[in-house]
């Protein structure tokens, strides 16, 4: 079941106004800024944050962005730079704390970092950063309590248009009320549907195709890391043992991925992916 996340979006009595978007039981308050806008923000605005310069979505709904962070007193000062400095953009999304403890510098900083990786996973997102921002102050420690602010930040980037990812397209009808020759032929209207493996990382283990102890490695440059394999045939992440290697996976970028393409596993035919292991063990069963 789909976890449904309601926001509250304030729009400002002036045209010249943000519009604002905070999601329920988050701290995380967030602006939508016209570029004709950005020139006549409050004062509010005027603190440590994060920000998104966002470019007009193409035909394939494609989008543009860049990824900048704001040291204390200077995220709407940021903004007007950018007037004069990109002319790509022509909406951004400001980001800070609504409490009265705004973001320290090194949390912005993790924060930019993380969401240029995301961004620049995402299918339907051309970053325009020229470098990864770097920026390693924050204890690793406190990063897991940062986590929670992706959520609604992504959030707010859907609800205004900007997806990362294409829409699933809708299955098309082969039967039902439509007539025989709205239908086709069998071979243009023979659908393909993506089974759903059930092949564990258990089953993995007790057909002797990966090993207790065995050195798992992300291949996500993004995302580099290490994990290693239980007894019991879990993943194991920075002292935590994940039953799932998505679970393991989100550990590591803080938001879904597909963890069977995301760790590889030491063998000893050499590292392989885990999607490729347990398609190899989907073709022995198949076969006995």
């Amino acid at each position: 079941m789909e976890v449904q996340t309601p926001y509250r979006v304030t729009i400002p009595h002036s045209l010249n106004g943000p519009l604002e978007i905070c999601a329920e039981n988050s701290v995380v308050r967030m602006a939508v800024v016209e570029r004709a806008c950005a020139a006549r923000l409050p004062d509010v605005w005027n603190t440590t944050g994060v920000y998104l310069l966002l470019d007009h979505l193409d035909a394939a709904g494609k989008w543009g962005a860049y990824v900048g962070k704001a040291a204390p007193g200077t995220l709407s000062k940021r903004l007007g730079n950018h007037l004069r400095a990109r002319d790509h953009w022509y909406r951004a999304l400001l980001i800070r704390r609504d409490t009265e403890s705004p973001f320290h510098t090194s949390q912005v900083g993790w924060l930019e970092g993380r969401l240029y990786d995301i961004l620049a996973e995402a299918e339907l997102v051309r970053l325009r950063n020229g470098n990864r921002p770097q920026d390693h102050t924050m204890h690793v420690d406190d990063q897991a309590s940062m986590l929670g602010y992706l959520p609604p930040i992504l959030g707010a980037l859907h609800l205004i248009g900007h997806n990362l990812t294409p829409p699933v397209a809708p299955k098309r009808r082969t039967t039902g009320s439509l007539p025989p020759y709205a239908l086709g032929t069998p071979e243009r209207t023979a659908q393909r549907t993506k089974k759903h493996s059930e092949v564990s990382m258990t089953d993995l283990m007790r057909e002797g195709l990966i090993q207790p102890g065995a050195k798992l490695v992300s291949v996500s440059r993004p995302h580099p890391a290490e994990a290693k394999l239980t007894a019991d045939a879990r993943i194991e992440y920075e002292g935590i043992a994940y039953s799932k290697p998505s679970s393991a996976g989100h550990a590591v970028t803080g938001y879904s991925v597909n963890g069977w393409t995301f760790w590889e596993v030491e063998t000893p035919r050499g590292p392989r992916l885990l999607s490729a292991l347990r398609q190899e063990l989907e073709r022995r069963l198949a076969s006995s």
